[in-house]
């Protein structure tokens, strides 16, 4: 993960498309479960004609988050679709049942209209000198299987990846721009819920040269998400730091004293230490250096980052100044 977080890291600060990295994470989880979720299905199908309900409880039966996920999985659901169905819970119990309703109601449907389907999907799976034959109805529920599943991880590596890398990026631009370790607060989402920041949205706080504190927020959002704009605006961040943003929102955004940095620029970290200086906040500028070499420092900076001992940390101490 430390790699990916590297390479996103440089890619932004270097002004680049950084997606190809968490598609690639996508995609790397996306073949883990496949090949996850088609062992159970093999050991299962080889037991007989009713293996997928068995697969399904025993899934039930099994304790931990993981198998919540399988149980929905299975059954062809997310839990957000279960969610609405039920009005926001998806229980254990609730996951089941509506999971074999699904697979009824595929088999029902997939009866009525078989004579109607013009290409038959048949799934063979091989393990070594072994294999299973699925049906062209098992096929068409194992391809519903899989598909769930990527909706699932797609949504979920996005969110996690994002979150990861927000903190090593903010902290990689202080290391940077040299600014002094006690003149920055990166914020965590466990502050966040102890409630010892007061904006939620908020990133990190830096102090200049008065120690007056001036606000960060970060979003690795495009172009298309202008509802993120008028959030920051909203919020009076004084640096808004984001992939893209429409010109109009820059306008809006500064315009109300909200500073914006796009990163998808040729220097972006110039612009950062620009801002800094104006602020009167202690910092060098950015080294001119190669592309290798700036690759070769983040990779550097971030080898020593454990991002949880660093929110502990933080947390202490602001737990000490707020006494």
């Amino acid at each position: 993960m430390k790699k990916l977080l590297s390479k996103i890291v440089y890619s932004v600060l270097a002004g680049e498309d950084y997606r190809t990295y968490v598609l690639a994470t996508i995609n790397k989880r996306f073949i883990d479960k496949v090949e996850e979720l088609t062992a159970e299905i093999f050991e299962y199908k080889k037991e007989g004609d009713n293996w997928l309900e068995n697969l399904l409880n025993d899934t039930y039966r099994k304790k931990g988050k993981d198998n919540k996920f399988k149980l929905l999985w299975f059954g062809g659901l997310n839990d957000k679709t279960v969610k609405n169905m039920t009005g926001g819970t998806s229980k254990k119990e609730v996951c089941i049942e509506l999971g074999k309703q699904n697979i009824k109601s595929l088999k029902l449907l997939l009866t009525e209209i078989d004579k109607d389907i013009l290409y038959q999907i048949n799934i063979i799976i091989k393990k070594g000198s072994e294999h299973v034959v699925l049906d062209e109805l098992e096929s068409m529920i194992f391809v519903n299987i899989i598909s769930t599943m990527k909706l699932t991880i797609q949504g979920g590596a996005w969110s996690e990846v994002g979150k990861q890398t927000e903190k090593s990026l903010l902290f990689t631009i202080f290391q940077m721009l040299n600014v002094p370790k006690d003149d920055y607060v990166l914020i965590f989402d466990e502050m966040k819920k102890k409630n010892l920041v007061g904006n939620r949205e908020i990133d990190a706080i830096v102090f200049d040269k008065d120690r007056e504190p001036l606000t960060i927020e970060l979003k690795l959002l495009g172009i298309g998400n202008p509802e993120i704009g008028d959030e920051a605006l909203a919020r009076k961040v004084d640096l808004f730091l984001i992939d893209r943003l429409s010109d109009m929102m820059i306008r809006e955004s500064e315009n109300a004293g909200v500073k914006v940095v796009e990163f998808r620029q040729k220097n972006p970290l110039m612009e950062i230490y620009k801002f800094f200086i104006a602020k009167n906040i202690t910092c060098s500028p950015p080294e001119e250096i190669s592309s290798e070499q700036m690759e070769k420092e983040i990779n550097q900076i971030l080898e020593g980052w454990d991002g949880s001992k660093e929110g502990l940390k933080i947390i202490k101490t602001l737990k000490e100044w707020t006494r």
